[in-house]
């Protein structure tokens, strides 16, 4: 795709992908791949519109489905704006694409989990994991998460000491 002068640049990806840069010499590298390797498409007041009307759809649509990245949301509006398909590597684009109301081609780059380290595995469980408790806790109503969280925490406080580890000091509310 990339020979074939097929892939876009937005500039939301190209600063994500330039804060990952090891050190100076990575960043220049990955900067002039950019520069060279990709055509850029710009975003104007339409993308940010369509952005905030997907968000909008999402957050309709079920509890806390429009809390995907900032830039990912930017990055599918411009897509959908160009009529363009994303190549990526990000569970946030299915989401946008199943829930944000516009017609968003996307496809994964490699299979879910294909290109991480087990350590890199386990910290995107953590986040799934963390995500999923968030909307869970945010369904509670009538200040049930306040009978939820004590348990929670007492559990939690088990397992550390079941484990020989470091309990932190009692929550002071």
């Amino acid at each position: 795709m990339l020979d074939g002068d097929h892939l876009l640049c937005h500039p939301v990806f190209a600063v994500e992908l330039l804060h990952n840069a090891i050190d100076p010499v990575d960043y220049r590298r990955l900067k002039a791949d950019l520069e060279h390797g990709f055509a850029w498409v710009w975003p104007d007041r339409s993308t940010a519109e369509i952005a905030v009307g997907m968000q909008q759809k999402m957050a309709t649509s079920a509890p806390t489905a429009q809390r995907v990245k900032t830039a990912d949301l930017l990055i599918a509006a411009l897509a959908v704006q160009l009529d363009v398909g994303i190549l990526h590597y990000d569970s946030d684009y299915d989401l946008i694409r199943e829930r944000g109301g516009e017609s968003l081609g996307s496809e994964w780059l490699a299979r879910r989990g294909s290109l991480e380290s087990t350590k890199e595995r386990a910290a995107d469980a953590r986040r799934v994991y963390s995500r999923a408790l968030g909307r869970r806790m945010v369904q509670l109503q009538d200040d049930a998460d306040l009978e939820v969280w004590p348990k929670l925490i007492t559990w939690m406080d088990d397992q550390l000491r079941d484990r020989g580890l470091d309990v932190p000091p009692p929550v002071d509310r």
